[in-house]
């Protein structure tokens, strides 16, 4: 196998490519990686180079690294997940770098939901619809994604989306006995974490995901975040400021702490009053949506994850009924096995099996190949166009008509998508609250935020 270096980012970062492709431009990047669009020179086809790098610095990134690439064959071919076409490592013998070969998106949610491209709900519903489709295949193989939000929503012009990055997923067992597993801490970006996470590392399961989806949805409707919390006792505030408390909230007593039970009780409105027990009345927040949008929305995010409605049940929701397809929510046929590589500790081992994985799809790549995870389903509302993805749409065409040329492209340029925090933070204001909640002030807030966020 050949291989060539472009240098990008005006030579801090290098990125070695077959030589069967051009180097096109950078898309994003972040802690984990970094992601650029090649062209293919003997076929014209763009495609997404996602380069995973210092692999082995932790061992926290090595089953991160994993974990997705196993998730990524386990769900290939299926039209709503992003698709994985080639892995490559460089070199074999000392290695601390993987490049992921994928379909080309033309953005992300985020970017979106954050443009001013005009949103109908007929937006809203096919986008909704989609995510509930992939999240279904999902849930099924007992896969819990646990970092859903518009960031890793990848959108392309024709209002296709693929569900991406699923490093931080772990597995489900069932339902009564969820609470005898210990999940790790790190579980979404706050905006879109679910309450039960927050006040407790064990005891959660499928319908975190659902939160997160409730989140982004009504970030579409609104072009805002929905819970924008400072940091983590913040964000319980803003959750309960716009769901409101309920009076009975037993169904958090086995979750938390009796110290944060006890600060939940003793939350408070500015005049010192309870706070409200009813949500707000989201007709207001979002006049533009239907009531059935309303209606899914809130039933996405009940506080009691019992009672919040299943992806199953979504699907159902009359809300989705012009878009149901039921050839398109099917079941993947096989759960995902986490147990076997995420016991493994050393650094060594973990190594021989990412190796081992990349062999084994190399071998099978023909059958890969074939699985297009196409839909043959297709959205017939108007397209989508924002400047960052007619950018990447205009560099990747110009890319393929010039496949005959010897030189890369654009690499100098800035990357396209930007991080999703930065992105919102400057280029939206935080609309004002419709309601505020404050804690006690006898409260021991830095104990409190040690314990929502995880840190022990």
């Amino acid at each position: 196998m050949r291989y060539h270096e472009v240098q990008i980012d005006r030579g801090k970062e290098t990125f070695t490519i077959r030589n069967k492709y051009r180097f096109v431009r950078k898309i994003g990047s972040g802690a984990y990686g970094t992601v650029c669009s090649v062209v293919n020179i003997y076929t014209g086809d763009v495609i997404a180079i996602k380069k995973v790098h210092h692999i082995f610095d932790r061992k926290l990134t090595t089953k991160r690294c994993l974990r997705e690439i196993k998730l990524l064959q386990h769900f290939n071919g299926h039209p709503r997940i992003i698709d994985i076409r080639e892995l490559d490592i460089v070199d074999h013998t000392n290695f601390n770098e993987i490049y992921l070969a994928q379909q080309c998106c033309d953005t992300t949610l985020a970017d979106v939901i954050h443009s001013s491209q005009p949103l109908e709900e007929v937006h809203f519903q096919w986008f909704l619809y989609q995510i509930l489709a992939g999240l279904k295949y999902i849930h099924s193989a007992d896969v819990l994604h646990r970092d859903l939000k518009p960031a890793n929503i990848l959108v392309n012009q024709n209002c296709d989306i693929r569900i991406c990055d699923f490093g931080m997923a772990r597995g489900h067992i069932d339902d009564h006995n969820y609470e005898s597993w210990n999940l790790t801490q790190y579980v979404s970006t706050r905006w879109y974490r679910a309450p039960e996470i927050m006040l407790s590392r064990n005891s959660y399961n499928k319908s975190i995901d659902v939160w997160s989806l409730g989140c982004i949805f009504g970030e579409m409707l609104g072009r805002k975040v929905l819970f924008k919390g400072s940091d983590y006792v913040d964000q319980l505030h803003k959750i309960v400021a716009i769901l409101g408390l309920p009076q009975d909230t037993s169904f958090w007593n086995t979750m938390a702490s009796p110290t944060v039970i006890e600060y939940i009780h003793n939350l408070r409105s500015p005049d010192g009053s309870p706070p409200p027990t009813d949500p707000v009345d989201f007709r207001s927040l979002y006049p533009q949506c239907s009531p059935n949008g309303i209606d899914i929305l809130t039933q996405m995010l009940h506080l009691d994850p019992a009672k919040r409605i299943t992806v199953d049940q979504a699907l159902r929701h009359p809300y989705l009924a012009d878009f149901r397809d039921p050839e398109e929510e099917y079941d993947c046929p096989m759960s995902f096995a986490f147990e076997p590589f995420e016991k493994v500790d050393s650094i060594d081992e973990l190594r021989e099996l990412i190796m081992k994985e990349v062999h084994a799809f190399e071998a099978n790549r023909s059958v890969s190949s074939m699985s297009t995870g196409s839909s043959r389903r297709r959205y017939t509302g108007s397209s989508i166009a924002t400047r960052r993805s007619t950018q990447l749409a205009e560099a990747n065409e110009y890319a393929a008509a010039s496949i005959n040329e010897n030189t890369s492209l654009f690499t100098n340029q800035s990357q396209l998508v930007g991080e999703p925090e930065d992105m919102i933070e400057s280029d939206n204001e935080e609309p004002p609250p419709p309601r505020r909640i404050v804690g006690p002030s006898h409260a021991d807030v830095h104990d409190i935020e040690r314990q929502l966020s995880g840190i022990w």
